[in-house]
């Protein structure tokens, strides 16, 4: 009986384990980009949000007249990195879960001054950065960002639906 109690308690406190790192992380990838809309609009200046695989967030205000600066570069934890589970569906917001850091085909993504979230044409652009372990679905994590009103949205992978 002992026995079968530590194994039951065991796979609860690991599932428990990964659903607080995906948790985590997912205040880590909004967090960054919370500051870049803020630091975009405070500071009057166009900010563009760099994913770089597997896990770095970097966020680049960009200089008038020309130039950048590196306003952060944040690390994901726990071996999160930019992923896709191909067994879940999209977010209820319906942007597209085609790569893990999905903005159509804008190679450049930024938060303008006036609150807006576009590519680098200025056309606003909506999409959603998708992060979690890898082979641990209870660590799928998602953030969507809507274009013309930079609005930003949390998902987390319940087992069977996106939750807010």
């Amino acid at each position: 009986m002992l026995v079968t109690l530590a194994a039951f308690t065991g796979g609860t406190f690991r599932a428990a384990t990964a659903t607080i790192q995906g948790d985590a992380d997912l205040r880590v990838l909004c967090g960054q980009i919370k500051f870049a809309r803020e630091a975009a609009i405070n500071q009057r200046r166009a900010v563009e949000l760099q994913f770089t695989a597997p896990n770095i967030i970097r966020v680049v205000r960009r200089n008038i007249p020309a130039g950048t600066t590196v306003l952060s570069t944040t690390y994901l934890e726990h071996g999160a990195i930019f992923n896709v589970f191909a067994s879940l569906p999209d977010t209820p917001d319906g942007f597209g879960k085609a790569t893990p850091i999905a903005f159509g085909a804008a190679p450049t993504i930024m938060f303008t001054s006036d609150n807006m979230f576009t590519d680098a044409a200025g056309t606003p652009v909506n999409g959603t950065v998708f992060i979690g372990q890898l082979n641990k679905p209870t660590t799928a994590r998602a953030v969507t960002i809507f274009g013309p009103t930079a609005m930003v949205r949390t998902y987390r992978w319940n087992g069977s639906a996106w939750t807010r």
